[in-house]
Parts: C-alpha cells; structure tokens; sequence
C-alpha cells in the first residue's frame, strides 16, 4: 500500500469501550466521534485493545486483540492517535511510516507515585521506572502530543526536550512549538444534560429525600485521592444542617483488576456514624450514557485530594461533568480545572487536607441555595467553553492534513547531530522483557503486563 492509499484516522485505546468506561476510553470515543462531526480528515475507526461492546453511529468500533489485526487497520490509516502504553504494547508501531499523534493527557507515571506503593519499595521503583521508559518511547516517536493544559503543556515540553525533541527543526516549523505540543482539554458532550430527577436517585438510595442537599463524588477513588477529609467533613456539619448527604458513584472499576481506594471512606463514614445514613457508596460504576441522569439528581459536585505532585499536573476530567450538569464545584485546590473553575465564580477550593476550610465550604452550599443557584449557573456557562467539538480542533486541524515531525525524518548521522541518539522505535519489547527479568524476576513482568491493560486514568 503506498502513502497516497491511505485514509482516515485510527484512534487506538488498551481500555474496553463499552457501557461503562473510565477516562482514556471515553476521550478515546469523544475524540473520535468529534473528528467524525469535523468531517475532515476521512473515516474515523476507535480501536480497542481490550473488547468493544457497544456501537456508535459516527464512529467505527472495532476491538484487536492481536498485533495482526491492529497492523492491517494501521497500515490503511493517514494518521493514528495513541494513548496509555499502546506503544509498549505494540512497538513495530513507531516503525510505521505515518504521522502518530501521541495522547499525554494523563501523566501516568507521577499517577504511580502513589498507586504502586502497596508493591513494596522495590516493586515501586520498578513500575515508576517503567512508567518513563513508556513516556520516553512514545515521546521520541510523536508527531504530535496532545495535553490537557497549559501547565501540563509546559510538563511535556520538559520531558520532550530533554529527549532532544526541542531542537531547530521543531522549533522552526512552530517558534511557540504548536506543532509539537497541543492542547486539547478532556471535554463535555455537545447535548444538553438530562433534567433533574431525584427519584434517580431515590431508587437507589431511599433514605435521600427531595428536601436533602446532596453532594455528589463523580468518578472513581484512587490512591491520589482523600475522600476521608471529605467523608470527615461531611459528618462536621452533619449537626447543623442535617439535610446533607454525599454519594460516591464509582467503587468498582470497569476495568477487571484496578484497585480503588474506596476502604478508607467507607472507614471513615462507619467509624463518624453517617454510613448509610449522610454518605452513601454506588457499588459499582455508572454506566457512561446514564452518568448525567445521576449528576444531574444531586446538587454539588465534590472532589477531594491529597497534596501530590499529580495534583500540580492533573485535570480532574469528573469535574467537567460537573459543569456539564450545571452544579457548582466544591474541590481541593492546586490544580489548573479546580482554580479555572473557582475564578469563573463556578464554585470554590480549599487547601489539601483542611478539614475545618472544607467543612465551612460545604455549610455555605448546603445552607444557601441563592450561592448554589449562581455558581450552578456559572458552571453551565464555564462547560459550554468545553464542548468535544471546541477542544478538539487542534486535534482535527493536525489530521485534516497530517505531517510528520521533519526531526523524525532524519537519518541516523544527522539525527545525532541534534542529540536524537536513541531510535524512536529502540524500546523494543525484548529490552523491556530483559530489564524486567533483571529488576524483579517473571512476577514483575507478568505484574507489569496487567497493569498497561489495567492502569487506571
């Protein structure tokens, strides 16, 4: 097949796409159906690695289970867009002779400062530094990078540049190296969300009343979080405004085998009294299509974490979902959403591990309507500015006429010239099998294959 046969954009995922999804397979299937409205750049194919089970009347679903399947759709493709470890997973993919759009909107490896400490020290260093050699691979073979903010932005050019990836040829194709880091923000759907209904809720949960003020926990609890602070709070003001009550809607991921952190909350609401009685825990995960008829039943959505450096880089996608459904934000501070979201008056954060400055956030929500109806208003107004098909231009700009990185094109002298001197396509899977081996032995590498199919987002 020569380069002029080729057509379409491939979007590929190690995540199921399915019912219920967590974050890199649902922006997966939103990038892909906002290309598809785009109309640019050809068909749109989402590939998932780990099974389809659902359909879609913009996009092509179709799963690969098998290096033979995944190649033919990518050697029919004009551009490919990649997330998580698929690279690690499939390496003969940076050999390929087309323009790969690398998705870094989840910085996975500071995610696994924290996520691999329950594998002891020595397991830890292992799966972090697996983690960069990841990021490295598929840094040094991106035509294009996409991320999720500004401040993340600046991490990525960080990391590309000590590769040798900021170099002459980058830098005068772009001064501000557009064409090597762009940004595209986790977004919301283009139509409206659901109206309100309680009894979503009351279905579920039936000592919820219409008259209570519920603070909603969107997403899933993981290592990086602190719902304790929250659940701590919660039972604070329970006395003074005794309307209140907090559901978390994900316990269990969709994902077969990721831990959530959902043991200490649950700790912390039976050790307070409010178990079953102020907080509530959804067991399981909310279908995708059916998360805006839970959102939507509550009334302030809620996010607490811990002081990390994740925090510094992340881009807590629940919160956009907030936004969506009109509901002003209750959150910890520290990261780019939470203040944008703060300074448009669309809700308010307080500091990592202040009880006292959360507690009196949540009396002022609970206890002034007039408060939650203008931030509410101001979140709706703030979501609309996220809309799938405004973030993704970037993206649809790059794959209406794709290029590849003129610095990729190189030969092997004038690529070390730049400092480009080890090959894109270098971190093959038998050097990472070999490091394994010598790291932690066949139980690190089996741990380690689970874990790129597994990895939370």
């Amino acid at each position: 097949m020569t380069e002029g046969d080729r057509a379409g954009v491939l979007l590929i995922t190690p995540e199921p796409v399915g019912q219920r999804m967590a974050g890199p397979a649902i922006r997966t299937l939103e990038l892909g159906r906002a290309l598809a409205r785009d109309g640019r750049s050809g068909p749109v194919t989402v590939v998932s690695l780990a099974g389809v089970d659902r359909s879609d009347p913009s996009v092509s679903l179709t799963a690969a289970t098998d290096a033979a399947g995944l190649r033919q759709r990518v050697r029919t493709a004009a551009v490919v867009v990649i997330q998580g470890d698929v690279l690690g997973l499939h390496p003969w993919l940076a050999d390929e002779p087309l323009p790969i759009v690398v998705d870094a909107y989840d910085p996975f490896h500071l995610e696994q400062l924290e996520q691999a400490r329950p594998l002891g020290e020595t397991g830890r260093r292992a799966v972090v530094r697996d983690c960069v050699r990841s990021l490295n691979a598929q840094l040094s073979r991106a035509d294009l990078v996409l991320c999720a903010s500004g401040r993340q932005r600046s991490l990525w050019l960080g990391h590309l540049a000590a590769l040798g990836r900021v170099n002459p040829l980058t830098y005068d194709l772009a001064p501000d190296l557009s064409r090597l880091v762009a940004v595209v923000p986790f977004g919301i759907p283009e139509v409206p969300a659901p109206p309100r209904d309680r009894g979503v809720l009351r279905r579920t949960f039936p000592a919820i009343s219409d008259e209570d003020v519920v603070l909603i926990w969107g997403g899933g609890v993981y290592e990086w979080f602190d719902p304790v602070v929250l659940v701590r709070a919660v039972a604070r003001v329970l006395p003074d405004q005794p309307d209140v009550r907090l559901v978390f809607l994900g316990t269990r991921h969709p994902v077969a085998g990721v831990r959530t952190a959902t043991d200490a909350a649950r700790d912390a609401a039976r050790e307070t009294g409010t178990l079953d009685r102020a907080v509530f825990f959804h067991d399981g995960w909310v279908p995708y299509d059916e998360r805006g008829h839970w959102l939507a039943a509550a009334d302030v959505g809620v996010s607490t974490h811990k002081d990390h450096v994740e925090t510094e880089f992340s881009f807590r996608t629940r919160l956009l979902d907030y936004l969506w459904c009109g509901l002003p934000v209750i959150s910890t501070g520290g990261d780019d959403l939470a203040e944008h979201i703060a300074g448009h008056g669309a809700g308010t954060t307080v500091a990592a591990d202040d009880q006292e400055g959360l507690a009196d956030a949540l009396l002022r929500a609970v206890g002034d309507q007039a408060w939650r109806a203008r931030a509410g208003d101001a979140a709706a107004t703030l979501g609309h500015s996220y809309a799938w098909d405004r973030v993704a231009v970037p993206l649809a700009d790059f794959c209406a006429d794709p290029a590849r990185s003129p610095d990729l094109l190189l030969d092997p002298v004038d690529r070390l010239q730049l400092g480009l001197d080890r090959p894109a396509g270098s971190f093959s899977v038998l050097s990472r099998l070999r490091a394994g081996w010598r790291e932690g032995g066949a139980e690190l590498i089996a741990r380690r294959l689970r874990a790129r199919v597994r990895r939370p987002r």
